[in-house]
């Protein structure tokens, strides 16, 4: 299926980051660890990281389930079938079909869904982002972000289209 296309980038992307975060607090650990015996069974401890980036991973994979009813309501609602058709890779998780806007595993929005799209510059200590705020024919609101200002110009162009 289509759908679990997406939710497998989803999961590959929490379990990339989830991993690069643990291995820098493990290190740190382990290293401290070899050359001070403070308490027996220190070691073990340095590992701790990577448990906890596996419950963040697991607790994160619950948003999969809002994305799959999100999807069906508006399959149902629309009459069409989630299909990516044409699909551009804009940003990280955020892909654009013919008819969707997919920001993989947390939403999808079919294209007659969208009552107004909104943008926002933020700027931030690490640099500005654009935050698209989507508004849809159902009175729900959906942020994602974009790094890129010239992919909220191809989102733009995309929904007046």
């Amino acid at each position: 299926m289509m759908i679990n296309k997406y939710i497998k980038i989803y999961h590959k992307r929490n379990i990339r980051l989830a991993f690069i975060c643990a291995t820098f607090c493990f290190l740190p650990l382990f290293v401290v660890s070899l050359f001070y015996d403070v308490i027996p069974g220190d070691i073990l401890v340095s590992f701790v990281p990577y448990i906890l980036a596996a419950v963040c991973t697991g607790a994160a994979s619950l948003l999969t389930v809002r994305f799959r009813k999100m999807i069906h309501k508006q399959e149902q609602l629309y009459g069409v079938q989630f299909q990516d058709t044409n699909v551009v890779h804009l940003e990280t998780v955020l892909y654009l079909s013919n008819d969707w806007l997919i920001w993989a595993g947390s939403c999808a929005v079919y294209k007659a869904h969208i009552k107004s799209m909104e943008t926002t510059l933020r700027h931030g200590r690490v640099g500005s982002s654009n935050e698209v705020v989507i508004n849809t024919v159902d009175h729900k609101q959906y942020r994602i972000w974009c790094l890129s200002a010239s992919n909220v110009k191809i989102l733009k162009k995309w929904r007046n289209a």
